[in-house]
């Protein structure tokens, strides 16, 4: 046999065997812990955000952010949407130009007005909600809530309620963690139909709603 046929035998046993033992191996389960080729990759060198770091003179393992930084998204720069505000710093009146006033919105805010604003401002807006009737579990309540039918707050524009219901006011708590802000508009969108319709004529209703009204057929 020649040195060349020799040695391309040697490497055909290889490959065999190779495969042979990989075949064998498959799904084949151990007891022995796993080998680990590079240690670092189990035990590497870094610090937890609350270790010390005595590296840096304030001794903090985690850095504080850059001045001005702003996390992808959190930028929250359009003030009509995320403050109620306009570019003068004054309450706004109007929706922001993102979100559509149609029954879809009005029905959100119905809904939601109902989960976090009825139980203290009761479901027509008059401030006599469960919360706040004598002898509930929680009269803590050391402010009556007002009336959105109120002269003073029928004349505050829609960026107040989105306001308070962001920072809340006197002794009402900030809603801004519990409700998205889509929600807020919704909500305060809802609060200005309750005043509408407390002061709204027979002549402010469509003919089409009339006219079902007038035959009864309206749900």
């Amino acid at each position: 046999m020649t040195a060349q046929r020799s040695n391309t035998l040697v490497v055909a046993v290889g490959l065999l065997a190779t495969l042979a033992l990989s075949a064998g191996c498959r799904g084949n389960k151990s007891k022995d812990p796993p080998i680990h080729p590079n240690w670092n990759m189990d035990d590497q060198q870094y610090f937890q955000a609350q270790e010390d770091n005595d590296w840096f003179p304030d001794h903090r393992a985690q850095r504080p952010l850059v001045a001005g930084t702003v996390a992808r998204g959190l930028l929250k720069a359009d003030d009509h949407l995320y403050r109620g505000r306009g570019a003068d710093g004054r309450l706004v009146d109007t929706l922001p130009p993102s979100i559509t006033l149609d029954e879809a919105l009005l029905d959100r805010g119905e809904r939601r007005y109902a989960i976090y604003c009825a139980p203290c401002h009761e479901q027509n807006g008059r401030g006599n909600g469960i919360i706040a009737q004598p002898g509930s579990v929680a009269t803590g309540l050391l402010v009556k809530p007002p009336s959105y039918m109120d002269p003073r707050l029928q004349a505050m524009p829609l960026g107040y309620f989105f306001d308070v219901i962001s920072n809340g006011k006197a002794t009402m708590r900030p809603y801004a963690a519990q409700i998205p802000v889509e929600d807020r508009w919704a909500i305060a969108a809802w609060v200005r139909v309750l005043q509408v319709s407390e002061r709204a004529a027979k002549a402010d209703i469509p003919p089409a709603e009339l006219g079902k009204l007038n035959s009864g057929g309206a749900q």
